[in-house]
């Protein structure tokens, strides 16, 4: 009986045993399925990691790309295909041997002609040139054989500046837009500050939507800063209701309006902007605009106006050696050759050698030509009538069985004689157009934009005949009546004749400064002044670009006994909203747009 009960006990004990075996080895099962599953994720997730780097790592060859586009852009030159630029290989691709451990490649081609492409810019439609590239971005790691390869097609849109009444770039205190006038003011357009805007007047100061012909524009006040009801230099405040803003587009009465407030910043952004119907607008995204640089000796519009490198523009460069004295110009075309030297044929005014064009002189210069209150400087002078260069140069097309491009002409002109020169010397050297014989008109033979790093005095009516689309590009705009004959002394002023200007401004000024001080003129003294206006209107139909701070034409505004300031007719020229109007190589802006993902 002891044998039986002791052997089903180790039965028992056996049986036991064989179950927990079977245990220990469920277990062990589970035990390995889940390390199994354990290493799987890992895996996964080291490859996930793997495809996400490489991914991103291939977006960042995105960003490359579009910062290439948008450099060559801004440098005004328009891009291409990345298998133009000499550091590509043979099939397009710019590399990027590392970039946090990845080798990142490259291609931007360019699948469509530019095209006009609208947006809504607030209430008003602006245009824009449109140019689509599509983007293929590859990025390989340098520790193992992960690859990603995205592609994009992105837009870039360039913006002519000629579609701004007013527009203050740059950045900090010199983009500070001020428009502070005594007399009434009207105007009409697009203003634009990449700051803070000043703005008050002590009579009133009224944007409307409409011109003197009674033409209908876009009109708003967009800062990238806030607005402010009083002066920069000193705070002084304006009365609220003195400035008002149309709050339609419609009509051509200067109703619906509502007055600026002390203040517009943030604490009251939403409610301002929805009382203004969105035609006002603050804190939004300030631009990046071309640099001064780009028009000093050598550098992009003297290049261009040698060689535009587009065959519908015509080009013509004008230097002398600035402070020298007279018989220094020389004077170059682009056409049939670029930098053909025709500075003989244009010194006689001959088509080609021994051929009279009949015309009187289109191109002088002047030693001490007048002397500059603002400046304290007398100024010698390169003059130039646009209107008897530009038919000479028909003529000298003619001649060769040419015409003119068809797309405007580009003229870049300056006195001095390198990109390093300041224009600090006992006479200030500068460019005048103006009439030099009284066959010539305020007339011009195609768009034109006229260049240089050097003062402009522009004296007399201006393109006001057969107006055509004109750009101005100065390093200060200085504007002489149809009855300034000279002035010599600063102790009188002569008396100004109404006078009428037709085009687009980009130039510089000198700022207020940070904290007060000196104020800058504001918008209402951006084209400067030498004479006695008093009572009489200076009319101005186009644009103010305020780009920079002048660097050679330095001077303070606020003198004493330097002018007696003009009424001042001035709004946006309507025509501008036509790009056919528009001149060659206008100043821009850019921006981006993705299009999207490509497959």
């Amino acid at each position: 009986m002891m044998k039986t009960h002791l052997k089903l006990i180790r039965q028992e004990r056996g049986s036991t045993l064989v179950v927990y075996m079977f245990v220990l080895a469920a277990m062990a099962a589970i035990a390995i399925a889940s390390l199994q599953t354990i290493t799987l994720n890992l895996e996964s997730s080291h490859s996930h990691k793997k495809g996400r780097n490489a991914f991103y790592s291939a977006e960042v060859g995105l960003d490359l790309a579009v910062n290439d586009i948008i450099s060559e852009f801004e440098n005004l030159s328009v891009y291409t295909t990345s298998a133009d630029d000499s550091s590509s290989d043979a099939n397009g691709f710019i590399s990027v041997a590392d970039y946090r451990n990845y080798a990142v490649n490259y291609n931007i081609t360019n699948p469509v002609e530019r095209f006009l492409y609208q947006t809504v810019v607030g209430n008003t439609i602006i245009y824009h040139y449109a140019h689509t590239f599509d983007i293929q971005a590859n990025s390989t790691s340098l520790k193992d054989s992960s690859r990603e390869t995205v592609n994009e097609q992105i837009r870039v849109l360039e913006t002519p500046l000629v579609q701004y009444y007013i527009f203050y770039g740059g950045s900090g205190n010199d983009a500070d837009l001020e428009i502070l006038p005594g007399p009434t003011m009207n105007s009409w357009g697009r203003i634009h500050s990449n700051s803070d805007i000043y703005i008050g007047a002590g009579s009133t100061f009224n944007l409307r939507n409409y011109d003197t012909d009674n033409n209908l524009s876009p009109h708003s006040i967009v800062a990238a800063g806030n607005i402010y009801l009083k002066r920069k230099n000193n705070g002084s405040p304006y009365a609220n209701n003195k400035v008002y803003v149309k709050t339609s587009n419609t009509g051509t009465t200067f109703s619906p309006t509502q007055n600026i407030a002390a203040t517009i910043n943030s604490v009251n952004e939403d409610t301002e902007e929805i009382r203004f119907n969105n035609y006002l607008l603050i804190n939004e995204e300030p631009y990046s605009v071309p640099s001064q640089t780009l028009f000093k000796r050598g550098a992009f519009y003297e290049s261009r106006s040698g060689d535009p490198q587009r065959t519908t523009i015509d080009g013509i460069t004008i230097v002398g050696t600035g402070g020298v004295g007279t018989g220094n110009i020389e004077v170059y075309v682009s056409r049939p050759n670029a930098n053909t030297n025709v500075t003989a044929l244009v010194a006689a005014m001959e088509s080609s050698t021994g051929t009279s064009t009949g015309l009187a002189d289109a191109i002088t210069e002047t030693t001490s030509a007048f002397r500059d209150c603002r400046e304290e400087r007398d100024v010698d002078t390169t003059n130039i009538d646009l209107n008897l260069l530009e038919l000479w140069y028909e003529e000298y097309l003619a001649d060769q069985g040419l015409s003119l491009a068809g797309d405007g002409i580009l003229i870049y002109t300056s006195r001095s004689p390198d990109a390093t020169y300041t224009n600090s010397d006992t006479n200030l050297q500068a460019i005048r157009l103006m009439k030099l014989d009284t066959t010539s008109a305020p007339q011009l033979s195609d768009e034109t934009t006229v260049a240089t790093d050097n003062p402009v005095y522009i004296q007399g009516d201006f393109n006001t005949i057969d107006t055509k689309g004109v750009a101005v590009i100065s390093d200060a705009l200085n504007i002489l009546s149809n009855s300034f004959t000279g002035r010599t002394s600063c102790s009188s002023k002569t008396d100004a004749t109404t006078t009428t200007l037709n085009a687009a401004f980009f130039g510089g000024n000198v700022p207020t400064p940070a904290g007060g001080g000196n104020y800058s003129g504001g918008l209402e003294n951006y084209p400067r002044f030498q004479e006695r206006w008093s009572g009489i209107d200076c009319n101005i139909r186009g644009s103010f670009i305020n780009l920079w701070t002048s660097s050679q034409a330095t001077e303070r505004w606020g003198k004493s006994n330097v002018y007696n300031p003009p009424g001042r007719a001035w709004g946006w020229d309507v025509r501008f909203q036509d790009p056919d109007f528009w001149p060659p190589f206008i100043p821009s802006i850019f921006s981006v747009e993705r299009v999207g993902f490509l497959e």
